[in-house]
């Protein structure tokens, strides 16, 4: 049997109530022949049934997969032991509450055979809970295939791991494999991804519809110190990235990863003013995981770094009410 063109991954943690059949679905009403793609579905620990209900539906596929994880791994986890099974020639990533707009894979398929790049990099639409959209969140100008560093200066790239499709063999022989137990541990991956590639394009096609519900990662962090202490976590590696990965790049690009990664610190920072824990862990954050020589360019970081503990205390009482106000900020946005 050959082996197929696509393999879509998808990590999976209590599906059943998450999205994941709607998800899934939006695949199999794809208009493509089953022998061009694979779906591995990586169950990480489900407890609601999940389990069971994706070992009933891949025996009704010939071209599913569930793989099982014996602890908890998180997303990361569960993408990295699908990228070492998987068989296709390109990878495909999708979170278990999305779902892939009609078409958009056979157009996807029909691009890359042409094209042949490394990495395509494609748009999504955000919504929210009973409020469909089509438009795409990027739609960057520069659309030429570029080399991987090109694409970073010249569009800058989406920070979402499923809003590219890449060569199995590029995370293989590149060793690009996720954090694992991490939450976010995605924005500094894409930036290796795409520096390690040579042939990279963006395309306006929408390929995914990603629900902004009330419960995400990305709609809750401002209320998590865990959440907030692993984004800090992300701006230290994206600052280092400079001198590992980053190390033979153009000073403007280097120049850049500091600034993201400063720019990840100072995010960080705000959601750690929303967020409640003790003085103890704050300031072990903060004098522990911004790097010490980092520029520092961002009131945010230079307060926090000269004053650590007064910035916690502050953080502490301001956490018994800004959450109120970014609440009620969101209902006003979405009202309509």
């Amino acid at each position: 049997m050959n082996n197929p063109f696509f393999s879509i991954v998808i990590p999976v943690y209590n599906g059943l109530t998450h999205g994941l059949p709607k998800c899934l679905d939006s695949i199999w009403k794809q208009p493509l022949d089953t022998s061009i793609y694979e779906v591995i579905c990586v169950d990480d620990c489900s407890t609601d049934g999940t389990r069971a209900w994706l070992h009933t539906q891949a025996a009704l596929r010939q071209n599913m997969r569930v793989l099982e994880n014996e602890i908890n791994i998180r997303q990361g986890g569960g993408r990295n032991k699908g990228f070492r099974v998987a068989r296709g020639k390109y990878i495909v990533l999708i979170d278990q509450d999305d779902y892939y707009h009609p078409g958009a894979i056979s157009k996807v398929y029909e691009h890359l055979r042409e094209s042949d790049l490394d990495v395509l990099i494609v748009d999504c639409a955000y919504e929210r809970p009973g409020k469909p959209s089509n438009k795409l969140q990027h739609n960057f100008p520069h659309r030429e295939v570029m080399t991987g560093d090109e694409i970073i200066l010249k569009n800058s790239i989406p920070y979402a791991p499923w809003k590219f499709i890449f060569l199995h063999s590029l995370i293989i022989d590149n060793n690009l494999f996720f954090d694992e137990n991490e939450r976010i541990e995605d924005i500094d991956w894409v930036h290796r991804l795409v520096h390690s590639a040579k042939k990279v394009q963006y395309q306006p096609i929408l390929f995914i519809h990603y629900l902004k519900g009330d419960t995400s990662t990305t709609m809750t962090s401002f209320k998590s110190p865990v959440t907030t202490y692993s984004s800090m976590r992300c701006g230290r590696r994206l600052y280092l990235l400079v001198t590992y990965d980053f190390v033979d790049s153009c000073d403007e690009l280097k120049r850049a990863m500091e600034n993201l990664g400063e720019n990840v610190f100072r995010l960080s920072l705000r959601n750690l003013l929303t967020c409640k824990d003790s003085l103890k862990n704050k300031r072990k954050a903060i004098c522990e995981i911004i790097v010490p020589h980092s520029k520092r360019t961002t009131a945010l970081t230079k307060i926090a770094v000269a004053m650590p503990m007064a910035f916690c205390i502050v953080s502490n009482i301001t956490a018994t009410f800004l959450p109120w106000f970014i609440i009620l900020r969101r209902k006003w946005k979405y009202r309509n």
